[in-house]
């Protein structure tokens, strides 16, 4: 118990960093990605038919929540250049003769055009239009076979041959924005735990091993002292992890499900698997300084290729796998998200706990004997130090 106080005491600074800026973190990412819906989106419009047809277009594309129908061009060219000036985000060009086009059966076409330099409002206005067009083309036909009298009943059926629901499973609101909440967490929280927490430790305790004998009573009380310290941060950063996940679904409504001894098996085989990599970097790497800037760096490509942000199969062939024996966040990010989203089982979560098995069963001996050769080489160099003196 006294040991543990002194751990507190000593890194007191790094575990408040740690725990306070991981929550600060996800209070930023939570409130920016609460609202998964974008709409008012600014929508323009060239409507060269000015029929019923057409002003019943513009009319529905109006009351459309998502768009905001603000900009009335005369031309073709005026519309693109105020989508070019980021006046609008999009807009519709409606061409002479459509209501007569569409009563004589002749499929004239509605050009939309939209800004495609922002891939969530191009998706969002080409899905808000597409609806509305959808619903009209749908109406226009109708009223084009009755015209041509079909009774009302068959017309409905033969332009809507068959009708469908959808029930969305898991995370309703289906926002891809929403899903990175479970890999932001514990990647900024991986920020802290191994260049913070983690490699300081093993860093100075291989410089004092180095000075030591490792089976003297002073070598095995650094032994299990470094050990008890790793136990340490780790359990606080699952602690830390798992208290940012019930904030984010208490005020962003986030969704966080799954058995707990789950999720505490997932986090301590990762933690596990984190140390082991900083054993291996820690053989090579003596300079701290450094150390930080080489893992800001990776941290980058860690999270942009953890399978999450872009899947597997985007990546070249073999990158996924090579990917996979090379850092363990992999291995947990994907689990999470499926143990939140689907709640899942543990025989369903055992793939996933497995490939966690499977990295730490490899680096972990890798990394201790890195480490251990390391501390022979530095005590070696100690001696030739001190016979030439």
């Amino acid at each position: 118990m006294n040991s543990l106080f002194k751990i507190l005491k000593e890194e007191r600074s790094s575990l408040l960093k740690t725990i306070i800026l991981t929550i600060v973190a996800t209070l930023i990412f939570g409130y920016a990605m609460s609202n998964p819906y974008i709409e008012h989106l600014p929508f323009g419009v060239v409507d060269r038919d000015n029929s019923n047809l057409s002003r019943t277009i513009v009319q529905q594309l109006k009351i459309n929540p998502g768009l905001n129908v603000n900009y009335y061009a005369n031309s073709d060219t005026e519309l693109e250049k105020a989508i070019r000036d980021r006046r609008v985000n999009g807009g519709i060009i409606i061409p002479k003769h459509f209501e007569k086009d569409v009563s004589m059966a002749k499929s004239p076409s509605a050009l939309l055009l939209i800004d495609g330099t922002d891939l969530p409002i191009l998706s969002n206005v080409l899905a808000y239009a597409s609806q509305v067009l959808g619903t009209v083309n749908a109406g226009a036909q109708i009223s084009v076979l009755q015209g041509n009298g079909m009774v009302p009943y068959q017309s409905k059926q033969t332009v809507l041959n068959f009708s469908y629901v959808e029930r969305v499973l898991y995370e309703p609101q289906s926002s891809y924005l929403r899903y990175l909440i479970y890999t932001l967490i514990p990647l900024v929280n991986q920020g802290f735990f191994v260049p913070l927490l983690l490699v300081p430790a093993l860093m100075k305790k291989k410089e004092q091993f180095a000075h030591i004998k490792m089976r003297s009573k002073e070598g095995v009380k650094a032994v299990i002292g470094l050990i008890g310290r790793i136990l340490l941060y780790s359990t606080l950063c699952s602690i830390v992890i798992f208290t940012c996940l019930c904030i984010v679904d208490k005020l962003f409504c986030v969704p966080l499900r799954g058995d707990i001894l789950i999720y505490i098996v997932l986090m301590s085989l990762f933690f596990i698997n984190l140390t082991a990599m900083g054993l291996v970097l820690t053989s090579f790497m003596d300079n701290l300084g450094h150390f930080i800037l080489f893992f800001n760096l990776i941290n980058i490509v860690i999270f942009l290729t953890c399978g999450v942000v872009m899947p597997d199969y985007l990546l070249p062939n073999g990158m996924a796998d090579a990917l996979n024996i090379l850092w363990p966040f992999r291995h947990m990010t994907v689990a999470l998200k499926m143990l939140n989203l689907k709640g899942l089982s543990f025989d369903l979560m055992l793939p996933y706990l497995q490939n966690e098995l499977r990295f730490g069963a490899f680096w972990l001996p890798v990394g201790l004997a890195l480490y251990s050769a390391k501390i022979a080489f530095m005590k070696y160099k100690n001696s030739k130090l001190l016979q030439k003196a």
